[in-house]
């Protein structure tokens, strides 16, 4: 029986979800100077983000979404290997010897960015590109409303020396933030190509650029140089897929990155690392110890890539990295590399059966789909790709449903988009 479904509720689910970074600093109520250790709980955890996917869940399933439907309409190579996948990660990541808290959160986490993925693409094929547009210009105006908040804390707090690296609202490190300016900057893009034809000055231009800039003078003021790398392939590859609109996008692109040097060329620099000397790499750069160009990313991914060595079939379980990972002074919760991070998890069995869950599973979709928005959908995933090679970018929440929501919007849209009639 189909279900008879409102349209507003569906876009209700999108801006709840596109405006995360607000709920990140809300949620734990993480504006203080002094935060309890619940308040720490929550934002190392970035629980805020499960919670914000469950809702969206729980909404989908009020209109066209069925978990069990959309599980039992996969493949059977793709279930089979799910399930697999499941009990060897429950099993390596419970055995003796681990900790087994920090593995309960991962894999609660990963049942519930499943199911929302599984939810987002419902949604997107049953409402089309007016909810993507939602949704993409929610992120957006999350970038935003996250700056700003930021800046109301600035100002309650007075942060001091070390606090304008590690306390930062919603996140535990000021790199972190990029995850939001890369929200923005895909924001400005996805937006700026929907509206391109729109005779609004104000949608065609100005809101797409607010996002844009948003997002890259975030990455120049922090002087954050991996976010910004990831920011300039975005932007290259939205350039060379959207055949139709490239010279509209160069020019977007070049207006967006005068408009965010412009403002942060004007702004105090609190902190050393800050600005955009060290966002460019200018900066005066120590070659020694942790501060040398890779910020000590080669050892670690050396001592990683040993400790796969000595189990790598099953790897040493979910989230287990903090307590079996190299030893460091610093006590990364990730290595800061994607594969070596899945490998260090589930080892050579996972990674073969991650295959088997998403080849079958795109197959009978197109993708990637690069007309119209989709050219900055598509560049979002690459993007992301890339900034997972030398971050934990698909280790932390918020930026992991930031690129779920890249591959929902580079699947061709299904041949009849329109919701199901309300009126009888």
């Amino acid at each position: 029986m189909t279900k008879t479904a409102s349209p507003a509720k569906a876009y209700l689910a999108a801006i709840l979800i596109g405006l995360l970074p607000a709920w990140m600093i809300l949620l734990p109520l993480d504006m203080t100077s002094d935060p309890d250790g619940w308040q720490i709980f929550l934002r190392v955890n970035s629980f805020a983000v499960p919670l914000a996917q469950l809702i969206f869940i729980f909404l989908a399933m009020g209109l066209t979404f069925s978990p069990f439907r959309s599980i039992g309409q996969l493949s059977r190579i793709t279930k089979s290997a799910l399930s697999l996948w499941l009990l060897v990660a429950a099993l390596v990541s419970y055995q003796a010897g681990n900790d087994h808290l920090p593995a309960s959160i991962g894999l609660f986490k990963l049942a519930v960015t499943g199911l929302f993925f599984l939810a987002l693409i419902n949604l997107r094929r049953n409402f089309g590109s007016r909810f993507l547009l939602i949704l993409w210009a929610s992120l957006g105006v999350g970038a935003v409303s996250y700056v700003i908040l930021w800046t109301i804390h600035i100002f309650l707090v007075s942060p001091q020396d070390s606090d304008w690296v590690y306390r930062i609202p919603g996140v535990n490190n000021v790199r972190h933030t990029g995850h939001f300016a890369l929200a923005g900057l895909l924001a400005g893009l996805f937006c700026f190509i929907s509206f391109r034809q729109s005779p609004n000055i104000w949608l065609r231009w100005v809101l797409p650029l607010l996002f844009s800039t948003a997002g890259i003078g975030l990455i120049l003021w922090t002087g954050s140089r991996g976010p910004l790398l990831a920011s300039a392939v975005t932007m290259f590859v939205t350039f060379c897929v959207a055949a139709r609109v490239r010279k509209p996008i160069a020019g977007f692109c070049i207006a967006t990155a005068l408009a965010a040097t412009t403002v942060v060329a004007v702004l105090p620099l609190p902190h050393e690392i800050y600005g955009i000397a060290g966002a460019t790499g200018m900066a005066d750069v120590s070659a020694q110890g942790e501060h040398d160009a890779s910020s000590g990313r080669k050892e670690l991914w050396t001592g990683t890539m040993e400790k796969i060595t000595e189990r790598p079939l099953f790897g040493w379980g979910i989230n287990q990295f903090g307590k079996f990972g190299p030893s460091s002074t610093s006590m990364p919760l990730h290595p800061h590399n994607f594969p070596l991070q899945f490998l260090f998890s589930g080892g050579i069995v996972s990674v073969v059966l991650t295959i088997l869950i998403i080849f079958p599973a795109l197959r009978n979709k197109k993708w990637p789909y690069t007309k119209g928005p989709g050219a900055a959908s598509v560049a979002g995933v690459i993007g992301l790709l890339v900034y997972s090679l030398y971050d934990g970018v698909l280790y932390f929440s918020y930026p992991t449903m930031l690129f779920l929501v890249a591959v929902a919007s580079a699947i061709a849209p299904a041949p009849t988009q329109r919701a199901p009639d309300k009126s009888g």
